[in-house]
């Protein structure tokens, strides 16, 4: 019998569809693990499948599966920028370590503002209350609650669609040599529609921080989970973007698969 596929996803509510339509499939092991590790993790062969940082999918080249992603095209809700004076004025921020293509797309937007990308430290939501820099980016579920004294909210998702009229894709389903096989595309998607719908269950059963109503609405309205043409549009000028300033070396192209 064939060893199941790992599966790398992330600790949120957003990939929790996909891990409620995974659940009773044998012929898949889900590995649970931060946005940035999941990534190491499959540089190092470690996972066959891995919800991927769209920032570290543009140095990987590996395959991407073409039907499956975590995005938005519009507010996100979870992942916010939080700065204490305006953007233009904007010199440092601070991070949450797991983040990479948040991190990334945040220090495009300062730049842009500012002329310039700001210094960076960590952050923990979990752990720390107070920050001294003066922007903060706060990703998955703290996002939903986390509040400074002092600092203005600033949704990332939001602020992309009204700058480029574009959704934005923040993670992609990179796939190893294992998983290129025909229907795994197919089977995972089918397992995200699953759990969307399930998504009341997930809502009321997933400790997310947030009540039932809003999870369930997060779940079903503010997340994409379809990497289509628009997506792909949005994803190709973040990578561009990012280039430009510096963030990305060299961006591979992405290689797209149906299976």
């Amino acid at each position: 019998m064939a060893l199941p596929l790992r599966v790398g996803v992330f600790p949120y509510l957003n990939v929790q569809p996909l891990v409620f339509g995974l659940a009773d499939d044998t012929r898949y092991e889900l590995v649970v693990d931060l946005p940035s590790r999941i990534a190491d993790r499959f540089q190092k062969r470690d996972l066959d499948l891995a919800m991927v940082p769209s920032f570290e999918a543009a140095k990987l080249g590996a395959p991407i599966l073409d039907a499956v992603c975590i995005g938005s095209d519009g507010p996100v809700e979870t992942v916010v920028l939080h700065h204490r004076i305006p953007l233009t004025k904007v010199k440092s921020l601070a991070v949450d370590e797991a983040s990479r293509t948040s991190a990334a797309l945040s220090k495009i937007l300062i730049a842009q503002a500012s002329g310039r990308i700001p210094t960076c430290t960590s952050f923990s939501a979990v752990t720390e209350s107070v920050c001294e820099s003066e922007a903060v980016l706060i990703i998955g579920d703290p996002a939903f609650r986390f509040q400074m004294d002092g600092f203005d909210r600033l949704d990332l998702g939001a602020e992309w669609k009204r700058r480029y009229s574009l959704p934005f894709v923040f993670a992609v389903m990179a796939a190893g040599p294992r998983a290129l096989e025909k229907g795994v595309g197919k089977r995972l998607g089918q397992a995200i529609q699953r759990g969307l719908d399930a998504a009341s269950t997930i809502a009321r059963s997933y400790n997310s921080g947030v009540e039932a109503a809003r999870a369930e609405h997060y779940l079903r309205r503010v997340i994409r989970y379809d990497l289509g043409s628009k997506e792909k549009e949005g994803l190709a000028l973040f990578c561009r973007l990012a280039q430009e300033h510096g963030l990305l070396a060299e961006v591979k192209e992405f290689q797209f698969h149906g299976i």
